[in-house]
């Protein structure tokens, strides 16, 4: 069997490695499976000389050259196991990078199922050849909302899976549009991150950005982004007593809500520097003693049933995860290893009850991705669900 896993301008922010794990866990989970999987992702035109123009609207537009993220996604691919099974395809198909047209042409053409993880397909690509498309949702809620104002081409697709796991239900107020949204949770190559229980860990932790690119208006009202959340739960670290530490993609121009995080205890790192790397970033959370973290207010709002594909790879890490609720914690166990709150209080209780049993909570968390978040079990049931 063979499946290509498709992004979207993914190659293009390589020192945002949390975009980057979530692709490479389905790439590596598959290969684990004995299945071939290939990566193709679509890169959008872009000219480093014209970021400082952008600079402030979009920050992360064309800081490196196109020659430079395809070296750095050979290197991914070479360390992956994915060598010469990966393509970028530039400028809408102006140029190939590791396989060449003709040989990607082949390649959907001799495969079994397309994962498209969140990114548009042009009509005319050769991907749509494929029999199966699966379109997989990480954003829920927003996804849903976006597709009823623009072309998604969702209708590209044969199969059709979300981490929201509330999407579709009779409750939900997210539009499903007559999609049949499966739910599906986020998968963890387990191999890759094995657990690192270590008592003498002392930071609570996170990996953020303070605005994102996820927002909608919707039925006359506005889902957005952390920054709403986050000033929300201000005081957990001072009231909590605990450190907490983040590393947050946050502009020069929100330097005053930079200064609230510092005045209200919280340590804020350089991303780029603490886990600006595939390798930096599954260090950072290899060495905290839990993820603590709210959820963007559109998950929230919403109540998504969202998971975090960063969540999976804390609690594989064997650290205990405090996050907001999205609603997810009707669909998991919680209350050991995977902590939900809504309130300060909440929060408190929470942390709290992880520092009163914490190797218990750490043996509880991997157990959760063992037997959740395992890439073996969610692709597993992914590909008999998408090829039946």
């Amino acid at each position: 069997m063979r499946v290509v896993v498709a992004t979207r301008n993914t190659s293009g922010l390589p020192d945002f490695p949390g975009n980057v794990w979530v692709p490479l866990q389905y790439v590596a989970g598959l290969q684990r499976l004995g299945i071939e999987a290939l990566w193709v992702d679509r890169q959008d035109a872009h000219d480093p000389r014209l970021a400082a123009r952008e600079c402030r609207t979009l920050p992360h537009r064309d800081a490196h050259s196109v020659e430079y993220v395809v070296r750095r996604f050979e290197l991914i691919a070479r360390e992956f196991g994915f060598a010469g099974r990966w393509c970028i395809v530039y400028d809408g198909g102006a140029r190939h990078f590791g396989m060449g047209r003709a040989e990607l042409e082949q390649a959907a053409a001799e495969s079994d199922l397309l994962i498209n993880i969140a990114g548009y397909i042009e009509p005319d690509s050769p991907l749509l050849r494929i029999p199966r498309r699966a379109y997989v949702d990480v954003d829920p809620g927003f996804t849903q909302m976006w597709s009823q104002q623009v072309d998604l081409g969702l209708g590209r697709h044969t199969d059709f899976f979300t981490v929201g796991q509330n999407v579709g239900r009779p409750s939900s107020r997210i539009p499903t549009s007559g999609v049949e949204w499966r739910q599906i949770l986020p998968p963890v190559a387990l191999d890759l991150w094995p657990a690192s229980i270590d008592a003498s860990c002392s930071r609570f932790s996170t990996i953020a950005d303070w605005r994102g690119s996820q927002q909608v208006r919707f039925g006359g009202e506005y889902y957005g982004g952390k920054r709403s959340e986050f000033l929300r739960f201000l005081d957990v670290p001072q009231r909590a007593g605990v450190a907490v530490e983040i590393a947050l993609c946050i502009g020069q121009h929100d330097h005053e809500d930079l200064g609230l995080l510092l005045k209200h205890g919280w340590c804020v790192r350089e991303p780029y520097l603490y886990a600006g790397d595939l390798h930096s970033y599954r260090e950072f959370i290899r060495f905290s003693r839990a993820e603590l973290s709210v959820a963007k207010s559109g998950y929230v709002k919403a109540e998504s049933g969202w998971m975090s594909d960063r969540t999976a790879c804390y609690l594989a890490s064997g650290k205990p995860a405090v996050v907001q609720s999205t609603g997810v914690e009707e669909h998991l166990p919680t209350g050991r290893g995977l902590l939900a709150f809504s309130t300060l209080d909440e929060a408190l209780a929470a942390i709290e009850a992880v520092e009163g049993d914490y190797l218990n909570h750490c043996r509880a968390a991997r157990r959760l991705a063992e037997e959740h978040f395992n890439s073996d079990l969610v692709l597993g049931s992914m590909l008999e669900r998408a090829v039946a």
